[in-house]
């Protein structure tokens, strides 16, 4: 699952060696410190997703909860202008999707 959030983009999948974790990834370390403090924040500098965090299943959803309860703005990239790099990157992600509307939104209404 992708998520993206005032503090910066996460990526969440199951570990596949231990169901009861998930591999929280994301591209800056920002996110992760902010959203799980308590975790340590792997690098891995060959990654795709270069920094991570491994965390309880119930962390993780408690977290994301959270953010969708804490929402209280109606726009959300206007939450995120101190990160020049993510906001312009939002853009691009807005983009891509409105294209991708335009494409298919008839189809499957």
């Amino acid at each position: 699952m992708w998520v993206f959030t005032k503090h910066g983009f996460v990526s969440i999948v199951q570990h596949r060696d231990m169901p009861e974790c998930m591999i929280v990834r994301a591209r800056s370390p920002r996110p992760l410190e902010e959203l799980w403090p308590d975790n340590e924040v792997i690098t891995l500098e060959d990654a795709d997703y270069r920094f991570r965090i491994l965390a309880q299943r119930d962390s993780v959803m408690d977290v994301v909860s959270d953010l969708a309860g804490s929402i209280d703005y109606d726009n959300f990239k206007n939450e995120c202008v101190d990160d020049h790099e993510y906001l312009r990157s939002l853009g691009s992600v807005w983009r891509v999707m409105y294209e991708y509307q335009l494409r298919v939104g008839d189809r499957n209404a």
